[in-house]
């Protein structure tokens, strides 16, 4: 670790110009959440795994910021040459820049790696001392990571209408629809798991996600798909053919967005193609108005999502003719369709022939049991893999929130300590993620009052009924108000959007104490979990968690004529039986 940092603060003295700092971020170029193994850039100049942080690395000191999910596990995995910083508690990154970094400091970053909203934040903080944010010339840890992961040209997939559910052709058309709306010409897409539901592409580029490294550019009458083409198949291209889809070269989008902001990508759209857009918002914005007058309406932005755009692409567009707003595909995504995710009352148990097993009385650790959930998932029809990696913890070790067992050091279950489970997996038609906390002996009192306040938040969450345009910020207090009376409480979300067969963690909606959970209200067929916990450092940790779908719900009266909105259980959890220290999960 030291070597490298010494081998970093070396490319940064000889960058034009010379960094002061150089900022490395978790995010990918498409800023997930979850990224491949050659994209680890800061675990590997850190140690720290988490999925989420970011390193600092200035000529004298390396800190790394994560948040309250993440601070007992980088504070074990990170050397006595990082310095951690808590979120929410030590000053934020660009403040402590801002702060402790010298007038006109140079401060390096990949900005493909970066958000716009991001860089944005970092500029407006750097203004007051004259610091600048420089693109740096490449990335300079991959310069140094001697043992860096290839790229891998895993295949493409087609996702299936059955379990995608509406046709690429119908997605293009409302995304143009809503181009028109807001008098753009373009959108360019970078998420990763909106390319792959707008396109109903799949693939394995990410581990416990199933999607591929691409980015998109639609316009009103073109489609294009940036791809590495060793991954396109025969099937892939022709299915991508059919839908009128441009395959380009993975790196081509650099080139095509310059392209696309001198409107040479594509040409402009015809007045027949306009006449025909199947649309009510934006014929309505045009009532009374020639063709030729829409054209000039809708031909004009480029959108841009701030917070999924990296900022090396932004950069290369006009400022002035951006439309920076939240990517319509996050909305329509998160509202899944009924046919597949069912209405109310679909998600009711069927009958089945119910058979208690035992393992024996062979001693379980974390792993072992780990290993026999995923084996018993394995064996459900369209199974394709976990969706994350899977949380099995005894004891002390429940406390470290994403904690991973390894085989070579993890815990034995233990009847006299907590366990906490959380897993998920990914279907053809769906992606779970939940959390249970057992305990196969006697539990303390203060176990028992802990996991009842627990439970009581979930309860409460699960079962709230609440007005048409309410958002999860609001929500989240019902969680934490029975952890409260005890003086209580989680450093985490109470909830997050999750996919189907996508991202286990999927926005635009969640439910949390964060600002950003104002932005999106709930809305009836959105996917969202239910996962208040209690943490004691050291001692156990408590976590339950199911997936619910908003449903419409019936109240009494309706005040306001608001509509109000419920939540139904979706998560199915089988039979835990103990014998032995024997746990049986189905």
């Amino acid at each position: 670790m030291t070597d490298t940092l010494a081998a970093l603060r070396s490319l940064m003295s000889a960058h034009s110009p010379p960094l002061h700092a150089l900022i490395v971020p978790s995010e990918d170029y498409h800023q997930s959440e979850y990224v491949s193994a050659r994209d680890k850039r800061r675990a590997f100049v850190s140690g720290f795994t988490g999925s989420s942080g970011l390193a600092l690395i200035t000529m004298n000191e390396a800190l790394l910021w994560t948040d309250g999910r993440y601070f007992l596990q980088a504070a074990q995995q990170l050397s006595d040459q990082w310095k951690l910083m808590r979120m929410g508690e030590d000053p934020a990154i660009d403040i402590w820049m801002a702060d402790n970094l010298p007038t006109d400091a140079a401060i390096g970053v990949d900005t493909w790696c970066v958000s716009v909203d991001t860089a944005q934040k970092w500029e407006r903080a750097f203004a007051k001392k004259q610091q600048k944010l420089v693109q740096t010339t490449r990335n300079l840890v991959d310069e140094v990571w001697n043992n860096r992961p290839p790229a891998q040209a895993n295949p493409v997939i087609v996702h299936p209408l059955q379990f995608a559910g509406q046709s690429v052709a119908d997605k293009l058309r409302t995304l143009r629809a809503k181009l028109v709306q807001e008098k753009g010409r373009a959108m360019i897409i970078t998420a990763l798991d909106e390319v792959s539901w707008l396109y109903n592409v799949r693939g394995s580029d990410v581990s416990y996600c199933p999607v591929a490294h691409a980015f998109a550019i639609v316009t009103l009458d073109s489609a294009f798909f940036y791809v590495d083409r060793r991954k396109m198949s025969t099937e892939a291209n022709s299915y991508i053919e059919e839908n009128g889809i441009i395959v380009r070269d993975y790196g081509d989008v650099s080139s095509d967005v310059v392209l696309l902001a001198s409107n040479q990508l594509t040409p402009s759209p015809t007045k027949e193609f306009l006449r025909n857009l199947e649309i009510d918002g934006g014929n309505a914005a045009n009532k009374g108005n020639g063709a030729s007058h829409a054209v000039e309406f809708v031909n004009d932005l480029i959108w841009v999502d701030p917070g999924a755009c990296c900022f090396a692409l932004y950069s290369k567009v006009s400022a002035d003719k951006v439309l920076l707003q939240q990517s319509p595909l996050a909305l329509a995504k998160a509202l899944k369709m009924q046919e597949i995710y069912g209405a109310c009352g679909y998600f009711q148990e069927a009958e089945c022939t119910k058979q208690k097993k035992q393992l024996g009385t062979k001693r379980l650790t974390e792993v072992s049991v780990s290993d026999k959930l995923e084996e018993f998932r394995a064996s459900k029809e369209h199974f394709r893999g976990l969706s994350f990696p899977t949380t099995s913890s005894v004891g002390s070790n429940a406390a470290i929130i994403h904690y991973k067992p390894e085989t070579e050091t993890c815990a034995e279950l233990d009847p006299d300590c907590i366990y906490l489970f959380d897993s998920g997996a990914q279907y053809l038609d769906g992606t779970t993620d939940i959390t249970r906390t057992v305990h196969f002996g006697k539990p303390t009192p203060h176990e028992k009052s802990c996991y009842t306040a627990v439970l009581k938040g979930h309860i409460s969450l699960g079962n709230a009924m609440f007005p048409n345009g309410t958002n999860g910020h609001a929500l989240d207090i019902l969680a934490r108000i029975p952890l409260w009376k005890d003086g209580l409480d989680y450093r985490h979300g109470t909830g997050h959007g999750i996919g189907s067969y996508l991202n286990v963690h999927e926005g635009p909606h969640q439910i949390s104490f964060r600002p950003s959970a104002k932005n999106v209200p709930l809305q009836v067929s959105m996917a969202v979990t239910d996962e208040p916990g209690y943490y004691e450092d050291g001692n156990f940790g408590i976590r339950i968690e199911n997936v619910l779908i908003v449903k419409k719900g019936n109240t009494k009266f309706n005040f306001g004529d608001k509509g109000y909105l419920s939540f139904e259980h979706i998560t199915w959890a089988g039979n835990v039986c103990a014998v032995k220290v024997t746990i049986f999960f189905v």
